[in-house]
């Protein structure tokens, strides 16, 4: 089923200032989370996976992943994820307990031989061995999860065939700036939102391995938040190579959303120095720096430079702001 993009402004109805604005400058949301929900949650779902036989990267496996956001232990022993021609993968330990603690991601991925010190999560992802809150649960003798590019339905089962969370995503959830959903996973802006939703979730902004099993998602936001949408620091700021204050440090904040974005600095006199972001996919929080050069790679002489943000939501919202900002030779 195709949702209709226009539904966002329901999740967007806390923001302050309208839909289509430049002013204000900060926000203010509270998201509607389900409060006091004890048992797991799918938070993150990979459908497309990179797998090409030439590239010399690791093939990335499908995975979903799912946090347990209540204060007790939950033991996944015997439990399941299906697909919507009801396919079931049970979960298998690869050694070790079962338990999900509290606070604690599992990420379920298939692999023939279930070991998942070897598996193709674990090369792709190869961080994934550090995190002490990251359990890894193999679903052995398959090779896929058979999760369909375009859409599909994922259940959460529990031993007893209980469904305890689902989530039916069509690939159009993805934000629309990406060019390709390949290697890009789904991700939720907070593991309490309903898990089926479509404004609950968003295109992993991850530009290192394009999804974050085992830790925090990279568009996550917390329940309740004031923002300013632009903030630039530190400023003044001295780009001369001491390792002190060489880098303008942007950050952007908006509300929960998929966005589509451009950054730019100009001199005093309205002329472009840098493009910092062109048509960027974005979520909610983005993270940009400036080294105090212009688009041809030299030097921008000290001075006072002016920095803007547009922000195009997929929703058809807009947000701008703008800063100053010093730079100093």
């Amino acid at each position: 089923m195709r949702y209709p993009r226009r539904l966002f402004v329901v999740f967007m109805l806390s923001v302050a200032g309208c839909k289509d604005h430049t002013e204000p400058r900060s926000f203010s949301e509270t998201l509607p989370v389900q409060a006091g929900r004890v048992m797991p949650v799918i938070n993150e779902v990979m459908f497309d996976p990179l797998e090409e036989s030439d590239d010399a990267i690791p093939d990335q496996p499908e995975y979903v992943e799912i946090y347990n956001p209540g204060i007790s232990p939950v033991d996944l022993t015997g439990w399941g994820i299906t697909d919507r021609a009801n396919n079931l993968r049970t979960f298998e330990t690869t050694g070790g307990t079962m338990m999900l603690g509290a606070g604690q991601y599992a990420v379920i991925t298939p692999e023939v031989d279930g070991i998942a010190a070897t598996s193709r999560l674990v090369r792709y992802f190869s961080y994934l061995p550090g995190l002490v809150d990251a359990k890894i649960i193999m679903v052995k003798k398959y090779k896929t999860l058979n999760l369909n590019n375009d859409g599909d339905l994922v259940k959460l089962l529990d031993r007893n065939g209980t469904v305890i969370d689902a989530v039916s995503y069509t690939s159009l959830w993805h934000n629309p700036a990406n060019k390709t959903t390949k290697r890009i996973s789904l991700e939720k802006f907070n593991p309490l939102l309903l898990s089926g939703s479509p404004l609950s979730w968003g295109s992993s902004t991850d530009t290192q391995y394009g999804g974050t099993p085992g830790k925090v998602n990279s568009i996550y936001v917390p329940q309740a938040r004031a923002e300013e949408m632009l903030r630039i620091s530190p400023n003044p700021f001295s780009p001369n190579g001491d390792q002190r204050d060489d880098l303008l440090r942007i950050t952007i904040n908006l509300p929960a959303g998929s966005y589509q974005l451009a950054v730019t600095v100009y001199d005093v006199m309205g002329a472009e120095v840098r493009h910092l972001a062109s048509g960027t996919p974005a979520g909610p929080v983005a993270l940009l720096f400036w080294d105090g050069c212009n688009n041809a790679g030299a030097q921008a002489p000290a001075g006072i430079y002016r920095v803007t943000m547009n922000a195009a939501g997929s929703d058809g919202s807009r947000y701008s702001s703008t800063g100053s900002v010093t730079l100093a030779r």
